[in-house]
């Protein structure tokens, strides 16, 4: 009797195939060919909605209907060349082509701010000091949509976890102060190192402070772009690469508080 119930269930079931060309589920007008529809849409219950294939990995050899979806249960977190989320089967390039989820849209969009320390690494520029000084992040300042890729090490360095081309907007504000009239002219390049080195092309900014000036603020911006590694680091250098041989008074350069800061934008891997 159980068998003969099941094949009468299963009967009406291509019954109702062969009839209606629009199956609906909570619904008997069903719009499309096949509808589903929530018993509450204000107050939906954990279970409902729609859950297709899960994967922890995407087969590439087998033939394939062509825009067969699955759900990718997997990601590698450090290349990020594979990420969770929806994909589907392209026959005509023989690829999985990605629909995008939130999660990799924001970190696709990554932006990531920090603002610099209020001292420089070798302390003040001065008429007689040594004219390198390198101007280290503050790590309670960093701010990013994707924290678990950027970090400020111990050196006030900024670390980058993400592979990928970033554009970088950074700024530079320093303070000039003398103690009379006769003030030095001094110029600087303020110099976005990574790894401790310029990268290429390289990203610079030049600025001087005019003589005769007791108290002045300098703010020089640098932008472009540049392809980092997991595990760069960035950091800032000014270098002072005029001073004016005829002053008689004095001059000190620190950073103008904690007003100079760096913004990266994850463009993309390539």
């Amino acid at each position: 009797m159980k068998n003969i119930s099941t094949l009468f269930i299963i009967g009406n079931i291509f019954c109702f195939g062969f009839l209606s060309s629009q199956v609906g589920i909570n619904t008997n007008a069903a719009k499309t060919t096949l509808e589903i529809k929530t018993k509450d849409k204000d107050n939906p219950l954990s279970n409902e909605g729609v859950i297709v294939s899960r994967v922890t990995s995407l087969n590439i050899t087998s033939a394939k209907q062509h825009g067969l979806l699955v759900f990718l249960d997997f990601e590698d977190p450090l290349t990020e060349a594979i990420e969770k989320g929806f994909y589907w089967w392209n026959n005509t390039s023989n690829t999985w082509i990605p629909i995008f989820s939130m999660n990799k849209m924001t970190r696709d969009k990554t932006i990531t701010y920090v603002s610099c320390k209020n001292v420089f690494d070798e302390g003040p520029l001065t008429s007689v000091s040594t004219n390198v000084r390198t101007l280290g992040f503050d790590s309670t300042t960093l701010i990013a949509n994707d924290a678990s890729n950027f970090a400020v090490n111990a050196a006030g360095e900024l670390v980058v976890q993400k592979a990928g081309t970033y554009h970088v907007q950074g700024v530079l504000s320093l303070h000039s102060i003398t103690n009379g009239n006769n003030a030095a002219r001094d110029a600087y390049e303020g110099i976005i190192l990574v790894n401790g080195a310029e990268p290429v092309p390289n990203l610079r900014t030049a600025y001087g402070f005019p003589s005769g000036q007791n108290v002045l603020d300098s703010n020089t911006a640098i932008s472009g772009f540049v392809t980092l590694n997991v595990n760069d680091r960035i950091r800032f250098s000014i270098n002072r690469y005029y001073k004016d041989p005829t002053f008689t008074d004095s001059a000190t350069i620190t950073p103008n508080g904690m007003l100079s800061n760096l913004t990266l934008r994850y463009m993309g891997n390539f």
